[in-house]
Parts: structure tokens; sequence; C-alpha cells
């Protein structure tokens, strides 16, 4: 490998972000973040990176060629659904990309000079007199096409809360600023870099939702809890948290509607309790209490549960038809149903770490066992291990 002088770092900098975050995307099966960093490493190989490894100097239109096209091909991969790099869809980007190459360094010049005329268009469309003032090359087509592509994936975003789309965002913002910065003299180094920390912050933050947060009620799940709890010290408390009738709200008004309880439960905890609040699975959640915390555990539970006992669901769905099961109980929703607000109740069981129970398995299975308590005592209440259930408190 040659020697890089002190500007030979840049480019290097460049591909060594750009190629961690394909590695990264890879390992993690997201496709069209590993597509946006091969795309933006090929671009970088035609705007110089080339001859940093000892390549002689690529076609002036191979550049010209790549800094046109990449927004458009970041746009495609922007609009693709999520797929393996080595897909279908996959193979279709990289065969984009020698098209690309082929055009680069084949195309007659004549040809290009045509397409080139195109991609200027929108400045050349503007009166003479307002380009005349303007210092800078004005944004060609391509420009556009990667704001275009900035606005699509911040929509995307919005609605969807996947932070590849805010990789993806970065990347088409490079591709759209690159070609004036490129007609300037400006090196592409320093985008490109942003652009693959960009794609391996994204791709990281997108990988630790999947793997730690639960995807219905974006609580913590399980893991992250057995993590959380392996590190505790010896002074803490559990509270396990199941929803009352549970299974009737699903048989009643359909999963649609379990799945809104869920949601409203998960909000409600999170409410009262911020990132100590996990979903254990099913219909269960867990909320730890750290330290002086545990002290506070009881008071702190029965506040959470008189809340959500006054708090009502709206329905979004009307209720099932008697003995309708399938896709025809979905057609067998009433509209009396909708609209409706029913209530929605908690049983809490408690179990502090003490000298029994020291391990987090042992008080996990001591707070089950007071959540059981609660459960057989009449439901919309608190127990505390160790402790007789009170009586059933108003609201």
């Amino acid at each position: 490998m040659p020697e890089l002088g002190p500007m030979g770092f840049a480019p290097l900098a460049a591909a060594v972000s750009l190629l961690l975050a394909l590695l990264l995307a890879s390992i993690f099966h997201r496709g069209r973040a590993a597509l946006t960093a091969l795309v933006l490493l090929w671009l970088g190989f035609c705007l110089g990176g080339a001859m940093a490894l000892g390549v002689p100097a690529l076609p002036a239109q191979l550049t010209e060629v790549a800094l046109v096209l990449t927004p458009w091909t970041l746009l495609l991969i922007l609009l693709l659904a999520e797929t393996p790099l080595l897909s279908l869809r996959g193979l279709l980007v990289v065969a984009l990309l020698g098209l690309k190459t082929a055009l680069g360094l084949s195309l007659p010049a004549e040809v290009w000079g045509g397409i080139w005329s195109l991609e200027r268009w929108p400045a050349m469309v503007l009166p003479e007199a307002l380009r005349d003032v303007s210092e800078f090359p004005l944004p060609g087509v391509s420009a556009w096409v990667g704001m275009l592509g900035v606005v699509a994936a911040a929509a995307r975003f919005a609605l969807w809360r996947d932070a590849l789309d805010l990789g993806l965002a970065l990347a088409l913002l490079v591709s759209a600023v690159l070609p004036l910065g490129w007609f300037l003299g400006a090196a592409p180094w320093m985008p490109l870099t942003l652009a693959g920390i960009g794609l391996l912050a994204s791709t990281g933050y997108a990988s630790y939702r999947m793997a730690f947060l639960d995807a219905l009620t974006g609580l913590p799940g399980r893991r992250m809890l057995d993590e959380y709890l392996a590190r505790l010290g010896r002074r803490y408390a559990v509270a396990m948290v199941d929803v009352d009738h549970f299974k009737q709200f699903n048989d009643r008004h359909g999963h649609e509607v379990g799945d809104q309880v869920l949601k409203l439960v998960a909000t409600m905890l999170r409410r009262h309790f911020g990132r100590h609040a996990y979903r254990y699975g099913g219909e269960e959640f867990t909320v730890v209490f750290a330290g002086g915390a545990a002290e506070r555990a009881e008071e702190r539970c029965e506040g959470f549960r008189a809340a959500l006992a006054v708090r009502k669901l709206v329905l979004r769905t009307g209720e099932r038809t008697e003995g309708a099961t399938g896709p025809k109980a979905r057609k067998s929703r009433t509209k009396a149903g909708r609209g409706k607000g029913v209530g929605v109740t908690a049983s809490i069981g408690i179990a502090a770490r003490d000298a029994d129970y020291r391990t987090p398995e042992a008080v996990l299975k001591r707070a089950d066992e007071a959540l059981y308590a609660a459960k057989q005592a009449g439901r919309n209440r608190v127990v505390l291990a160790g402790h007789k259930p009170a009586a059933r408190r108003a609201g």
C-alpha cells in the first residue's frame, strides 16, 4: 500500500467510516444502510479516493457521472423496502454502479454533454441577470433530487421512527451539496466521513432498539432488565405489574384493542417511573427501584395503580359479535363499540432484595408470587411480598 501524505488521511478516514458502516449494516441485515454506504464508497473512489490508493487519475467524465447520478441512486435505495445486501434488489444497485462506471468511462463526450445540459436545466431557466448575481454555481437537477430525498427520509422517520432514515437523510444531503462543493474546489472527504459516521450511528441505534426495546410499547425489554438487575447492588426492589382481565380484552374486542391497552399501560408506567419500567412479556411489566427508592416502592406503585384505574381507554374499534372469530370477527365489529371508554386496572406485586432472596431471579420470583396474591385477593391492588393483601381501595 502506498504511503499517504497528510492529505491522504482525509480520504482514508472517509473510506474507513463508510466501510465500518457497510460492515455493521451487513451484520445486522440493514440492507438499505449497507447499500447507501456502498454507493458513497463508490462515489469517494470516483472523486479521488482511487488516487489515494495509487490508482491513476480517473477520467473527469466519470467524476461528473458519479456526482450527478448518486442522488438518484440514493433516492432509489430510500424508497426500497428493507432488504438484505445480497438480494435481487441489492444486486440491482450494484449493477447500477457498474452501469454508471461504464457510462463514465465509455460514453461519448458529446452524448454526456447533452445529459450535462439537462443536469444544469434548473439553473439555466433562471433569468441571465439573476444567474450573473450569484458567485456560486447554482444547484442542478441532482441537487434538487438529493434535497427531495432528504424531505422523503424525514417524512419516513416521522411516520415510522426508524433511525436508519436519519442516516439516509444525511447521506442524501451530502450527495446534494457535494457537486456544488466539488466545482468550488472543496474536498469531499469531510462530508463523506460525516455521512459514514451518520450511517454507523443510525445503524447502531436501530440495532440497539431491535435488540433491547419492545417494538409495541417502546419500553426496554427483558434482555435490558436482566442486564440492569445484574449490575445493581444489594439494595433494590422489584415490582411485577400485570394487566387485569387482559384475555377478556382480546376475546371481546380483538387483539388491536389488546395492543391499545398495553400501550396505555406502558405510557402510564413511563410517566410514573421513567426509564426504570420494562416490558417483561405478554401483559406483564416490571419496575425496578434501586437504592433508596426501594423504600418508597409500595407508595409509588399505589399511586400508579390509582392513576391507571381512573384512566379510560377510548376504543378505536367496535366489539366482536358473539361467536365470531378470525376475519369474520373483524368484519362483525359493531359501530356501537367505537368511541366507547373502558377501564383498565392492574395488579402489582413487590419484593425487595434481602438476606433470604439475594439473586435477581429470586427477587423476581418472589415479586411474581406477591402479584399472584394480588390477583387472588380480587385484582386492582398492590401487594408487598410477605404481607397480607390489603382491602381493595377505591379508584
